[in-house]
């Protein structure tokens, strides 16, 4: 099993985590959103040795104990990973009778209990539902890792009750022109919040990048996405570094937990309005618009 250390090579998300858990913020439901073949399920299990570790020292489990080693053999009853008997089916059976039915019973040799949930874009609407129910009151022992390739295929309800984090790396731009690379720092003074940047000027830039093809302009929300997901982790106290760490990230992180949010579930509902062919440049110009006025 791959340790904590391990991803702290890879991901920014170790930063996340190691702030929550050693300022004892750790939420209860959390989503972890990768394409597949990025170890979702590996850093949920590396998470879960932390959490059930009864020797650690801040997020370093001790390696010895009991539940260390139960964890290294995949045998630790409070670590309970889900299996699904169809390879493209989360059935409600499996939903109510591996978590919902579990969640009741007490941690057997701890304070935790971990509950990961593979595959989760294949929940039919009963599955997600009963889930749904159980993250709406989870009892204070219980932490869920849903893991996705996709959160739009799960249902905004359940969304609205975790805290998403995103495998996705962020979109590199090469502008092929000045005029382009202009409409880009636009972008990032709009990011930013300059003062410049006023109604005027976010429609003529909602106008310009409403021309792009429907692969850049699912890369501009991936941008703005993966902008406010780092934003976060700064809030959170995670240490960003490299392009993360400076300009619009850190203009971004001045606004509040729960206007970075709402700029997450917008970008939702425009990816899905321009897929569903609503004019680009009305859904820029609102998204553009709510993220200069967010607090």
């Amino acid at each position: 099993m791959k340790s904590f250390e391990d991803f702290k090579k890879e991901s920014l998300l170790t930063g996340f985590f190691e702030t929550a858990i050693n300022n004892g913020s750790l939420g209860q439901s959390y989503i972890l959103e990768g394409v597949r073949g990025t170890d979702k399920a590996g850093l949920a299990l590396a998470v879960a040795a932390i959490l059930l570790c009864t020797d650690r020292k801040g997020c370093s489990p001790c390696g010895r104990c009991h539940a260390c080693r139960m964890m290294e053999s995949g045998n630790h009853p409070d670590c309970i990973t889900l299996v699904h008997e169809k390879p493209k089916v989360v059935s409600v059976k499996e939903i109510r009778e591996q978590i919902v039915g579990n969640t009741d019973i007490r941690p057997y040799y701890g304070g935790r209990k971990i509950y990961i949930i593979p595959d989760a874009q294949y929940m039919n609407v009963q599955a997600q539902n009963a889930l749904l129910k159980t993250i709406e009151e989870p009892p204070s022992y219980a932490v869920y890792f849903i893991l996705t390739t996709d959160q739009e295929l799960l249902l905004p309800t359940i969304r609205s009750r975790c805290v998403t984090l995103s495998f996705r790396e962020e979109p590199v731009y090469e502008p092929e022109d000045e005029e382009t690379e202009a409409v880009y720092r636009q972008l990032d003074g709009i990011l930013m919040r300059e003062e410049s940047e006023d109604t005027g000027r976010i429609s003529e830039l909602a106008k310009e990048l409403g021309k792009e093809t429907p692969e850049r302009l699912m890369d501009i929300l991936a941008y703005i996405e993966m902008s406010c997901h780092d934003a976060l982790f700064m809030k959170s106290g995670a240490d960003l570094t490299g392009k993360a760490a400076t300009g619009y990230i850190g203009k971004m992180s001045e606004m509040t937990y729960e206007g970075l949010e709402k700029i997450l579930q917008s970008v939702i509902r425009a990816r899905q309005d321009i897929r569903t062919n609503v004019t680009a440049e009305t859904v820029l110009f609102s998204l553009l618009l709510q993220i200069k006025d967010t607090v």
